[in-house]
């Protein structure tokens, strides 16, 4: 790559290119994507040739990773992206592709995944007037009134090329949207004509996204935060409450840093998408609730109290820190506070601690120090009673969903990656991961299922080193096209482990079900149709099918060899999946 000048711009670069689909591969390279996660199509095959020529010419270019289902491509983006911190793309074909991404795209926008997802359009030149035009009477078909619609609602950004744009810019200006905060999945469509453009001289000239430039963090007014720190110091019941700060792995030491400096305990809620503090620290899990607060730092929580019962009281100081404070990607908020920060998490707890810092005096060093040993006594209780139930249920029969999450975080050395996806019992499972080091979990970040064994795979793949591992529960499992997934995992040799948790029901079908109706028809007849899929199918069969190593376990005795029975095949390259049956969900709160 040379750099040069055009009139009138500044430096850009040049790339070797002989068509425009040669300069979107040297763009998405440039700009940070390592992966393109592509699922075939007749109007998309310029990403194969493209891609191919780089590779034996030495030019930039993505890898091509060949995926079965669109919607498992977009969780393996989804994926890439949140344990590598750098963008991924997609590729899918026409509009029917693009639809085949179902609920990831609510996904990728609620959990603010930086994914540029790309589709080829249908051909809308007359047969033989140009390059690239229809050719098949499929294409006839194939032409949606406007195929950005279908994802408008759930990206930054949507653009279809057309032949006045320059591609390689306009794959650096997406990058650049998406990767800024907030972060976010940004969409292009790409028609065929256009992308078969040649390029005069065979050199494409644009900017990469870094040239463009990438937004920095803001920084909080100084005395914003020296009020915040005020409010902290002076507090008799101050706490933290977090939810997806820790998207960004850097926030986490500077949360720790502030709440050792207070000794402010952190709270994170059950929707987190990402470990924002480690869960071992004396200060994680033993703050108070938000109405028995007097002091509440909320860092990019959305819902951190259900109003109006969990509220603060009215004389409680209340700061809400977040990239996007008004929370705009949700319609409807009410909640209200005494300051708003439109920072990030890090920036905000670190100017908080240089404040703080210069505000401490005797009498405040003395009230945190005895705080401080308050929240230790009360986190080695938490920690001997969660140790305590975890014994007991491992000698219950049938399985104890407790005794599967303890077990998964026995297994799990301090680098591996955990995912959960287990939804009924993911409170079980974040307890029990035994995750501290920044990047080590991750949960979906929305409310869609099918995310966790395309994430798994996309996760494995940025980061071959580490050990991944899916809990998840058959449900969400079974929306996650899991032979699809497993076969990416096995073909490109990027195994994780999924531990699902068998209990054949759903929770909104049934015990939700039973609430809300707790004298209904459905109760008395005891037959929850409709959240019931029993017997459910093999899991340890999906993965010999995808070949892959699979296990089914009945009895509690047996968990513990089968779990490491499926990590040692997955260390060994081989996907593997361990079925633990676990009673109904109706069973299980008669057993409670």
């Amino acid at each position: 790559m040379a750099l040069g000048k055009t009139a009138g711009s500044p430096v850009w670069g040049e790339y070797p290119a002989e068509q425009w689909s040669d300069a979107i591969v040297a763009a998405m390279k440039a700009g940070g994507i390592d992966h393109l996660f592509f699922t075939s199509g007749s109007e998309i095959g310029f990403y194969q040739e493209s891609i191919a020529k780089a590779e034996a010419l030495g030019r930039l270019a993505p890898r091509l990773i060949t995926m079965m289902h669109e919607g498992v491509a977009l969780n393996a983006a989804m994926g890439s992206a949140m344990v590598s911190g750098k963008p991924a793309a997609t590729a899918a074909h026409v509009d029917v592709g693009l639809l085949n991404k179902g609920a990831g795209l609510h996904t990728a926008w609620k959990g603010s995944y930086p994914v540029l997802m790309t589709s080829g359009t249908g051909p809308r030149a007359y047969p033989g007037t140009m390059t690239g035009g229809r050719d098949h009477p499929i294409q006839w078909y194939q032409e949606p009134r406007d195929q950005g619609e279908i994802v408008r609602q759930y990206t930054k950004m949507d653009h279809r090329l057309e032949s006045q744009d320059n591609p390689g810019l306009l794959i650096s200006r997406l990058l650049q949207v998406s990767v800024s905060e907030p972060k976010g999945p940004v969409y292009l469509a790409l028609p065929r004509e256009a992308v078969l453009t040649p390029v005069p001289g065979g050199v494409a000239r644009f900017p990469t996204r870094d040239q463009l430039g990438v937004a920095r963090p803001a920084w909080p007014d100084p005395d914003d935060a020296k009020r915040i720190a005020g409010w902290l110091i002076k507090a008799d019941n101050p706490c933290i409450y977090t939810s997806n700060s820790g998207r960004n792995p850097g926030s986490v030491s500077e949360l720790v840093r502030l709440a050792e400096l207070l000794a402010v305990p952190v709270m994170q809620d059950r929707l987190a998408s990402a470990l924002t503090f480690p869960r071992s620290h004396p200060l994680f899990g033993t703050g108070p609730a938000p109405k028995e607060a007097d002091a509440l730092l909320i860092i990019e929580s959305p819902v951190p109290w259900m109003p109006p019962h969990e509220a603060p009281s009215p004389e409680a100081k209340v700061a809400f820190v977040d990239v996007d404070p008004v929370m705009s990607r949700f319609k409807t908020m009410a909640w209200q506070a005494d300051l708003w920060l439109p920072v990030d998490a890090a920036a905000a707890a670190r100017a908080i601690f240089e404040a703080a810092a210069k505000m401490l005096d005797k009498s405040d060093l003395a009230r945190i120090a005895a705080r401080r040993a308050k929240l230790e006594e009360k986190k080695c209780a938490q920690e001997a009673k969660a140790a305590d139930l975890a014994q007991k249920a491992g000698m219950r029969k049938p399985i104890h969903p407790l005794w599967v999450a303890y077990q998964i975080g026995q297994l799990l050395e301090p680098g591996s990656i955990l995912l959960d996806d287990a939804i009924s019992n993911s409170d079980a499972v974040m307890n029990y991961s035994a995750r501290n080091e920044p990047g080590t979990f991750f949960k979906v970040g929305s409310s869609s299922g099918g995310w966790g064994a395309g994430a798994a795979f996309g996760a494995k793949l940025a980061k071959p080193d580490r050990d991944v591992v899916l809990a998840t529960g058959d449900g969400y499992f079974m929306f996650d096209n899991p032979i699809a997934a497993l076969w990416s995992a096995a073909h490109h040799k990027a195994a994780f482990l999924t531990v699902v948790f068998v209990n054949r029901s759903y929770s909104t079908g049934t015990t939700v079900l039973r609430k809300t109706y707790p004298d209904g028809y459905v109760a008395k007849q005891g037959s929850y149709a409709g959240g019931m899929f029993d017997p459910p199918p093999d899991y340890a069969k999906m993965a010999e099918a995808a070949n892959g190593y699979g296990e089914n376990v009945r009895e509690a005795d047996d968990l513990v060899p089968a779990l490491k029975r499926g990590l040692e095949a997955v260390r060994n390259g081989s996907p593997a999946v361990i079925g633990v049956w676990l009673p109904t969900l109706i069973e299980e709160s008669a057993l409670a």
